[in-house]
């Protein structure tokens, strides 16, 4: 036994398709021991991520008793020693952490292209989520937010990660909450549900968890609470997942200005 402490963690990971996108907007600006870095908002990921480059870069110590073992939606595991950080903020937020205690980040060696990691739900729990229809990120204070006028109500997985229910063609499904993807992802489970679908166009995906073959697939309606949209594109892997059917992304639930609380279980949809 050399007494360190491994977890394991999920992350939906971000889908490099033709949606939105990670961007500079998408980016939540975040201070790190005091120095500047940016993190991509992530609900599909139940840890919080930095990159190897952004670890050394931002020149934090490794976590003496804390390892993380990653696993993507692409299938691939990968384990790092886990960084440091005494203190963390956003837009002034300080980002929670435990009494006398510093935060653990997972770590790893994948390219996120302009991002320096993903904020995960072990931190955004905490706090109530505004993003603007360009994209724009505020956090604030947990329990803070006005409840909206068109929501969706959310269950919880785990306790870093929300569901979502969607309905597809009139086939019920529940859907993995996930601002780190810019596109919707229909899995194993999901293509099960919805039976028997016409061969569509096959692509590739980049996934945190590595490349992963994909075919579009088009619907006549997807509903998610208020929202109706008719005629909508999808993407399909037999990716195997037992506790959700669809990874709902950014080309979704970024149509517009949209709201996350997590201590209200709700999406909020302009």
């Amino acid at each position: 036994m050399n007494g360190r402490l491994s977890r394991r963690a999920f992350v939906a990971g971000l889908l490099a398709a033709p949606a939105r996108g990670a961007s500079a907007a998408d980016l939540v600006p975040v201070r790190l021991d005091g120095k500047p870095a940016r993190l991509l908002l992530d609900t599909g990921a139940a840890r919080s991520v930095l990159t190897l480059a952004a670890v050394r870069r931002l020149g934090l110590p490794g976590d003496a008793w804390v390892d993380t073992l990653l696993r993507g939606a692409g299938g691939r595991l990968e384990s790092h020693v886990n960084a440091d950080v005494a203190q963390a903020s956003a837009g002034g937020l300080r980002l929670f952490q435990r009494p006398g205690q510093s935060l653990s980040f997972s770590v790893t060696t994948q390219y996120l292209g302009v991002a320096d990691g993903l904020l995960g739900g072990d931190i955004l729990r905490h706090c109530d989520i505004a993003v603007s229809a360009a994209g724009d990120v505020a956090l604030s204070p947990a329990g803070r937010l006005a409840p909206a006028a068109r929501r969706v109500t959310l269950s919880p997985l785990f306790p870093d990660l929300l569901r979502a229910p969607v309905t597809l063609d009139g086939t019920a499904l529940t859907a993995l909450l996930d601002t780190g993807s810019s596109a919707s992802l229909l899995n194993a489970r999901g293509l099960h549900k919805m039976g028997r679908l016409t061969a569509g166009q096959s692509g590739t995906i980049r996934a945190l968890g590595g490349p992963e073959g994909v075919q579009s697939h088009r619907f006549a309606r997807l509903t998610v609470g208020p929202l109706t949209i008719e005629g909508v594109t999808l993407l399909a892997a037999p990716v195997p997942e037992p506790a959700f059917d669809l990874i709902l992304g950014l080309d979704i639930i970024g149509r517009g200005a949209f709201t996350i609380s997590y201590a209200q279980r709700a999406l909020g949809l302009s």
